[in-house]
């Protein structure tokens, strides 16, 4: 229906004041079609998504010094009007997420980039909504601290730019035309953030509750051994884990110096390598959030539910929280390696890339039964390295070759508290030793002291570079979870594009603090395929 009913549209270019400006744009209409159980809570089978986006972009430069940008964004699920009357959909509570997944309705969110920048001579300022991009990894941001990121409606987000969130930021850059036998194009940065709309990142996603995070609320369940008696017509499942009934999360007010970020960069040219070194300063776009208060909250003022459909225990928490200083120093190496360039492989070299940083005086909240709320400090390190290799596999690919990109990344946590909190007494159970651990800032995902992920991409082109398939997979070593994402992609034309892939999630090791599941196990009931119809002009 919506293909019959779009109208031909194509670029347009306007003259204003006798230079051109540009409009470019697409349109997407996306099925995602869910392959969980119905008998799971947090799940709905069949398509439970019907995502479209509407984008458009425009470009005016009146004289070579001076550009201006803008790009604005509209985003409705459909499937809240589809399934708004269905049994299923209603008596989990998927409906409720409404006012959350339906439209995107924030200025913010409608206006992506809007920038004017000014380059005389060796300098170069951009003012107003952006993205500043500092990192080098694939998949996850390690370096990119400046831009929030929307995971409200699943971070397998097909087209990976849609998640980050543009915000107003100053930058300034300056090029000294430094030229030397081992030093080229150098560049100092300055990125200033005035904090005009505190945006943090949008984690519907990652809090849990059907009528808050839809069908993207995570399977989080907790033992039911730690609740103690429970009330008759309770069911025999384990207990699920609700949306909260109360979220008191500080945050700093738009033009509040504690919302005041600050960054620098110097980069360049150093022996063929691309070398940079980054400072930031600034505030944590996830919050680090605990749990002060009881898990089942006061019957006089309840909420929507208590009950699952299949009669098992909701519970419905409260978290308190807050946006903490994050603060590092760090740099990132590209370069290409030529004495690895082989002519049995394709005679291409492959690119290493480098990230790391140091992270001074990050906070987190600890997880354990009996030290819930309790906030430690430590500094930590972030550090990934990764290659790009495009090689020959005839029998796969004659012609294109295949490109290969491996990533592994480390997180430590220099300053670990103790293994263990203080003896428990729990319902009629045996004092205990509960395992402590530091909750990831913004999610409910237990760290280690050092914890260790790494990735794969691989993905190649036929005809003529029309249909691209690819391979993704992203492997959480300390918990055993994993996530994979097939892909293939058909450029039918320079308008119409069209993608297909299925996303597969899970895990196999529990966080032993109450919680039943942890990382990518917390989605392995979510399994999806995916189609995305693209019309793009421009």
């Amino acid at each position: 229906m919506w293909v019959g009913l779009a109208p031909p549209v194509t670029a347009e270019q306007f003259l204003v004041g006798g230079k051109p400006m540009n409009v470019f744009g697409y349109i997407t209409q996306g099925v995602q079609y869910g392959l969980g159980s119905k008998s799971d809570y947090d799940t709905e089978t069949g398509i439970n998504s019907l995502l479209t986006n509407v984008f458009i972009e425009g470009d005016y430069q009146p004289s070579e010094k001076v550009k201006f940008y803008m790009s604005g964004m509209f985003t409705g699920d459909w499937i809240y009007d589809v399934k708004a009357h269905e049994g299923e959909w209603r008596s989990k509570e998927f409906d409720k997420s409404r006012n959350n997944l339906y439209t995107d309705t924030q200025y913010w969110q409608l206006l992506k980039e809007a920038h004017v920048t000014y380059s005389p001579e060796n300098f170069q300022f951009r003012l107003g909504k952006q993205v500043v991009a500092w990192g080098e990894t694939d998949g996850f941001k390690l370096m990119d601290q400046w831009n929030p990121v929307d995971q409200r409606r699943g971070f397998t987000d097909v087209e990976f730019e849609n998640t980050v969130i543009p915000i107003w930021l100053v930058k300034a850059e300056y090029f000294p035309k430094i030229q030397t036998n081992w030093v080229q194009d150098t560049a100092l940065e300055f990125v200033f953030n005035p904090n005009v709309t505190f945006i943090p990142n949008q984690q519907y996603a990652i809090w849990p509750g059907n009528d808050v995070a839809g069908t993207w609320a995570p399977n989080a369940r907790i033992d039911r051994d730690l609740l103690g008696p429970l009330p008759p017509f309770v069911g025999p499942g384990a207990a699920q884990i609700g949306s909260a009934y109360m979220m008191d999360i500080d945050k700093p007010d738009s033009f509040s110096e504690k919302g005041f970020e600050y960054g620098f960069r110097i980069k360049g040219v150093v022996k063929d390598s691309i070398v940079t070194l980054n400072y930031f300063y600034g505030r944590d776009n996830a919050p680090t959030v605990w749990n002060p208060l009881p898990a089942v909250p006061d019957l006089s003022d309840p909420p929507s539910s208590m009950l699952t459909p299949e009669g098992n225990l909701l519970i419905h928490p409260a978290f308190q929280g807050r946006y903490d200083l994050f603060r590092f120093a760090g740099g990132t190496f590209t370069r290409d390696i030529p004495a690895l360039k082989s002519s049995a492989l394709g005679g291409v070299a492959p690119v290493v890339r480098l990230e790391a940083f140091y992270v001074f005086g990050n906070t987190y909240a600890t997880t354990t039964t009996t030290n819930a709320g309790q906030l430690v400090k430590s500094d930590e390190i972030r550090w990934a390295l990764g290659v790009d290799w495009k090689i020959k596999v005839p029998f796969i690919n004659p012609s294109q070759g295949i490109t290969i990109s491996p990533q592994f990344y480390m997180r430590s946590i220099l300053d670990y508290p103790s293994k263990y909190g203080d003896a428990a007494q729990l319902g009629g159970i045996p004092p205990i030793q509960p395992k402590r651990y530091l909750v990831d800032h913004g999610n409910m995902a237990a760290l280690d002291q050092n914890n260790y992920t790494t990735t794969l991409m691989m993905f190649t082109s036929y005809w003529n570079a029309k249909l691209t398939p690819s391979i993704f997979w992203m492997r959480d070593i300390n918990r055993r979870a994993d996530l994979f994402r097939l892909q293939c992609i058909y450029d039918h034309s320079n308008n119409w594009h069209y993608t297909l892939g299925a996303v597969f999630m899970g895990g196999k090791d529990a966080a032993n603090n109450g919680i039943m599941n942890n990382s990518f196990e917390f989605f392995d009931n979510k399994d999806f395929l995916y189609f995305k119809l693209s019309y793009k002009w421009g």
